[in-house]
């Protein structure tokens, strides 16, 4: 088979194929009793140079550089801690240097040595002992490193996102942020966790889908007679059942799937967080999130304030509050409160957004509002009380019957989550789901929503005042890491495939 279509290099084959031919495993077992370079890095700044030469380490890594001199190599060994040098001479390594000689850049190795500082000042280690853990046979392309820049011959965004490993080993920033990610989601756990919520998982198949408005992932089942099935677009309606049951706090952090966009803030395979909550409504779950988020912040930051693209946001707590209808005010200077149906279309007229025929006073609102209010929320803000029409779980707003009990949290013009209070009537919520597929939302392709007859059945066991939020996890993690795109913090963004791959 060509092993070019996997992207080997036929030069570091031929180093594999030596070294095998010489009896050495390229690939071996294990490298016990490894101290971490930045362990290693600590001890430079604890005793003095005459001492260094009696700590012996051993420690493993990948080599990013490589320097013959004479008789000696001097290796930069990298791994997720640190970097440090690597000093080795042939005349202290006769039976490892065929080995030495046949490594490239790329290449993990494990090394036993001693501590010293080098001419140039430079903490390192001097190899006297030397393997090889596992050859590379792909050309990884580390670049030249300064002190304002690292410069990479892969630049290409579509590389990067496509082959993310190799973005993960050549560029520090990015390897950051993937931890970030990490620890962001281990803190939100912590805090729920906190707060005494229950982890609850929900579905990734089902039969029925629901919880949003968005076009599913179809699959089926072969051994149910390829009974068509979809993929999770939210686990909202399971988490309900868990509330109906007697479960009063529960949360579920999953990857949610909707057949749609990919843009710099959506990728159709995402992460969420949900939570629901017996006894409560919206204005508690308000405080929960804009808590949540306070907190997270101070955590993986060190202050509620952060810098995101350039702006200045500040998470302290209250956030502020505004309906859609006083945004619709403030930002477009239209008050679309007392506006009738027709008034709303010529104000859409006005402004140049599309529209149906028949579209609702509700989703006109919307519509005046995702157009021309939404990229100016930049500070934390909760919008809230929207329209009844795109709202079917949720509880009417007390005092006005056009409008529900619901909030958005917005920053930076980006919609950070959704919550209700939530409905728990059902005969008003089959009545709601009946009237979402008659009306729908200007003739998308989810206007035929499925009614999910067992959800109906479980609410009407009997289901408490429940308050509901759902995050984007994606979305929060690139205001903490100030990323501009939801491609630098997924792990595996959804990318087109090369042809013929």
């Amino acid at each position: 088979m060509d092993m070019k279509k996997f992207g080997f290099n036929d030069v570091m084959l031929r180093k594999r194929q030596d070294l095998i031919d010489n009896g050495v495993n390229p690939y071996p077992y294990s490298f016990p009793n490894i101290q971490k370079i930045d362990e290693i890095l600590s001890v430079f700044e604890t005793i003095d140079d005459e001492e260094l030469t009696e700590n012996k380490v051993v420690t493993t890594g990948r080599i990013i550089a490589r320097r013959k001199m004479g008789k000696s190599v001097f290796m930069d060994l990298k791994d997720q801690t640190g970097k440090i040098q690597l000093y080795l001479q042939e005349s202290s390594l006769e039976e490892e240097w065929k080995t030495i000689m046949l490594t490239d850049i790329g290449d993990i190795i494990g090394v036993k040595g001693k501590l010293f500082i080098s001419k140039k000042g430079e903490p390192s280690i001097h190899v006297s002992c030397f393997e090889i853990l596992s050859k590379a046979v792909v050309s990884i392309p580390f670049g030249k490193e300064t002190k304002e820049a690292t410069y990479y011959r892969s630049s290409d965004p579509e590389t990067r996102y496509r082959e993310r490993y190799i973005s993960w080993l050549i560029d520090d920033q990015d390897f950051e942020r993937m931890k970030s990610r990490s620890l962001i989601i281990s803190a939100i756990r912590n805090h729920m966790e906190r707060l005494g919520f229950l982890e609850v998982t929900t579905p990734t198949v089902e039969f029925v889908y629901g919880g949003a408005e968005a076009r599913p992932f179809e699959t089926s089942v072969w051994a149910l007679g390829s009974k068509k099935v979809f993929l999770r677009i939210s686990p909202e309606l399971s988490l309900k059942k868990y509330i109906v049951a007697g479960f009063d706090k529960v949360f579920t952090i999953c990857q949610n799937f909707r057949n749609e966009g990919i843009d710099i803030s959506h990728n159709p395979e995402f992460s969420m967080m949900e939570w629901y909550e017996s006894f409560t409504d919206y204005k508690k779950q308000m405080e929960r999130f804009e808590n949540l988020v306070s907190d997270i912040c101070v955590q993986i930051t060190g202050s509620t304030k952060i810098n995101y693209q350039g702006e200045d946001i500040d998470f302290t707590t209250p956030w502020r509050r505004m309906t859609v209808l006083d945004a619709i005010e403030e930002f477009a200077s239209i008050h679309a409160q007392k506006m009738s149906i027709e008034e709303i279309k010529l104000e859409l007229d006005k402004h140049g957004i599309e529209y149906d025929d028949d579209i609702s006073w509700g989703v006109g609102v919307v519509e005046l509002f995702e157009n021309l209010c939404e990229n100016k929320l930049i500070q934390p803000i909760f919008i809230i009380d929207h329209p009844k029409e795109i709202s079917p779980l949720t509880k009417i707003k007390r005092g006005d019957t056009r409008l529900v009990e619901r909030f958005e949290p917005y920053v930076y013009g980006m919609e950070l989550g959704n919550a209700y209070s939530e409905l728990t009537d059902p005969v008003d919520q089959v009545q709601r789901f009946v009237e979402q597929r008659e009306k729908g939302k200007g003739g998308q392709e989810y206007d035929d929503h499925p009614l999910d007859a067992d959800f109906i059945k479980a609410i009407g066991c009997g289901m408490p005042p429940t308050g509901g939020v759902g995050i984007g996890v994606d979305r929060l993690i690139m205001l903490l890491t100030d990323s501009r795109s939801i491609r630098e913090i997924i792990p595996f963004p959804m990318i087109k495939p090369i042809q013929n791959n």
